[in-house]
């Protein structure tokens, strides 16, 4: 998979919420930094990722992606929804933020979170 995933890169094929969508969840944590970084952040808003079982890297990477394709909502309730998936790579500034605005974190998400950040 990872192989595959590469050559699409290669050929200049993007990253975008139809390719995320076909690599899901289970393959997501197999892009690379480049590759991560090269995800348009609009294309987090179509696909449905979940990164809790990826390399922390990874877990960062996306979280600043999503942090970018979410920031025109920050201030709706529903931005909590939307980040969700990806707060196991949030700083501790932004969980910081977060509290701020009461949100109610269950505990699976809560042990996700970095460490560093939470200390």
């Amino acid at each position: 998979a990872s192989a595959a995933i590469k050559r699409y890169v290669e050929l200049g094929n993007a990253l975008n919420a139809t390719a995320l969508s076909a690599i899901g969840t289970s393959y997501v944590c197999l892009l690379n930094a480049t590759e991560l970084k090269a995800i348009d952040p609009s294309s987090l808003k179509l696909a449905s990722l979940d990164p809790s079982a990826c390399s922390q890297e990874t877990k960062n990477l996306l979280y600043q992606k999503a942090k970018e394709a979410f920031s025109d909502q920050h201030h709706l309730p529903a931005y909590y929804e939307l980040i969700l998936p990806y707060l196991g790579g949030a700083p501790a500034a932004d969980l910081k933020a977060l509290s701020k605005d009461n949100v109610n974190m269950n505990m699976t998400t809560f042990v996700t979170l970095r460490r560093d950040s939470l200390m």
